[in-house]
């Protein structure tokens, strides 16, 4: 007798099914938050050490990016160890995909906050040869780099869930609490475009928009593709929305 599989992870019983889920989401969300604090804050702005080698800003930011990643290690690993599927070679190409999204991500920001401390401190009234240098690192170079290692991480995470599913489908207030923590990074992402120059952003945020899109109408019962689609949707509307205005 053939079998026919489920369209539907079965129900968990109590009112959550995705709970370890939930309180890494949160973290993330509590994430944007310190980053948002950090750079908005006048008081972030002291150096670091007698020398001024660095303010802190610039130094909290290269901090909580390590914890952006560490967040982005803790889902993923906790997606495949949720799932029942067990892919061997998924889980070396996606690890092998991971790491060089860490590595192109920690580039970015060793660049760019070295680079827009030195451009705001140095080179906002003339541009000499080292401050066009010190600009191009700042807005064009620092920025291309971590959008290339911001897409390879989020791809893996979503990739990760498509490939390795849970069979617990979100219950209600699994959905709340996934919509709630996307409207975090949602907020973070209209903050990003609509509030600041945006040269590839906006394209790098579409096209993953699409992707989790499509990967939740192929799978529309995992939590990771709801909150990727809700939150990279949210950003992107809004964001057209305010500039529209």
């Amino acid at each position: 007798m053939v079998q026919v599989p489920d369209t539907a992870p079965r129900a968990a019983p109590g009112r959550l099914a995705h709970g370890r889920l939930h309180l890494l989401l949160t973290l993330d969300s509590l994430l944007v938050v310190l980053i948002s604090l950090n750079r908005k804050s006048g008081a972030t702005l002291a150096f670091v050490a007698d020398n001024q080698f660095l303010r802190w800003v610039e130094a909290d930011n290269m901090v909580l990016g390590l914890g952006t990643v560490l967040l982005y290690y803790l889902v993923a690993a906790h997606l495949v160890h949720d799932s029942h599927r067990r892919r061997r070679r998924a889980s070396f190409a996606l690890g092998a995909l991971f790491t060089t999204g860490v590595y192109v991500y920690g580039l970015s920001l060793g660049d760019h906050e070295i680079t827009n401390y030195l451009h705001g401190r140095f080179c906002s009234q003339s541009l000499p040869t080292i401050c066009r240098i010190v600009a191009y690192n700042d807005d064009v170079f620092s920025d291309v780099v971590f959008l290339v290692g911001f897409t390879l991480l989020n791809t893996v995470v979503m990739v990760t869930q498509f490939l390795f599913p849970t069979d617990r489908s979100p219950r209600r207030w699994d959905n709340v609490l996934i919509g709630v923590n996307a409207l975090f990074i949602g907020a973070g992402i209209t903050a990003n475009l609509a509030f600041e120059k945006a040269k590839f952003d906006p394209f790098v945020i579409g096209a993953t928009a699409v992707l989790a899109l499509v990967l939740l109408k192929l799978s529309p019962w995992q939590p990771m593709l709801r909150y990727y689609s809700v939150a990279y949707t949210v950003g992107l509307v809004a964001t057209l929305l305010i500039k529209a205005a």
